[in-house]
């Protein structure tokens, strides 16, 4: 039995929950919360992001190691807004994979959801800056003139990055 079972059962008993009651909350069968707490079954990301949205003090470590989410990837972060983050990615990428969005000239909001994802369960400090950026992004995102100030930084750090990749090319080329 993992950690997880006694952790599902542990947030269940603090509600008050009867395994119906509960599987009536989580939107499963009562047979279903049986197999999570004896751990012959493992939540899908749906439910385990709403079970750590559940879960108190203890109970949130082996949610987050179910969701694969180390406390370093976490690191920076606000546990109620890896949470809130996790749940609205979790989200875009449902809605994507019910619906196709006509794409428009860019990416929808489940490719970001799918980059963003990717970033947090790599387990790697995210740069201050990144998040900066994100910041700003939220705080402007309406104004028409920051959106293409945004363009310009995008388009300048592409070109950046590809020079960079040249150089470093050529570096390795005169070393061999």
């Amino acid at each position: 039995m993992t950690a997880l079972g006694p952790a599902i059962h542990a947030i269940r008993m603090r509600l008050g929950k009867t395994m119906v009651q509960f599987a009536e909350l989580i939107g499963c069968k009562q047979s279903t919360i049986s197999r999570y707490e004896s751990g012959k079954l493992i939540p899908g990301r749906s439910v385990l992001i709403l079970l750590l949205q559940l879960a108190k003090g203890a109970e949130r470590k082996p949610v987050l190691d179910a969701l694969g989410v180390t406390r370093q990837a976490a690191a920076g972060w606000q546990e109620q807004d890896l949470v809130k983050s996790l749940r609205v990615f979790e989200e875009y990428l449902e809605a994507d994979r019910g619906s196709r969005i006509a794409r428009s000239a860019g990416p929808t909001l489940a490719e970001f959801a799918r980059a963003a994802k990717r970033i947090v369960l790599r387990g790697r400090p995210v740069d201050p800056a990144l998040v900066s950026i994100l910041q700003r992004w939220i705080d402007h995102q309406d104004s028409p003139k920051a959106v293409a100030y945004f363009r310009d930084v995008a388009s300048y750090l592409e070109v950046e990055l590809k020079v960079l990749r040249g150089r470093r090319s050529r570096s390795a080329r005169t070393r061999s």
